[in-house]
């Protein structure tokens, strides 16, 4: 019977890191994209376009950042957890 593991591959937790900071990056450019789009570059005016910009100013694009921010916490927690998991390995 092979002992068991406890922990996890620092390496593979760096790599998981980075990955989430690539989420992170992709998910605010498209939000700063659509927002552009969607605040500046749209034609559509009228009530609908109204209440959607309004709708996309104060709810859409905040998750959309929030979001995004948690994605860069997790990663910053995950390096964290990676230097934490080699120091103890040592």
């Amino acid at each position: 019977m092979s002992p068991a593991i406890i922990g996890a591959d620092p390496d593979d937790l760096r790599q998981l890191a980075g990955e989430l900071e690539h989420a992170q990056e992709e998910l605010l450019t498209v939000k700063n994209q659509l927002g552009a789009r969607i605040t500046s570059q749209l034609r559509w005016e009228g009530p609908d376009a109204f209440v959607f910009r309004h709708a996309w100013q104060s709810s859409y694009s905040p998750v959309i950042a929030r979001t995004a921010a948690m994605l860069a916490d997790t990663a910053r927690m995950v390096r964290a957890q990676a230097a934490q998991q080699e120091q103890a390995s040592s």
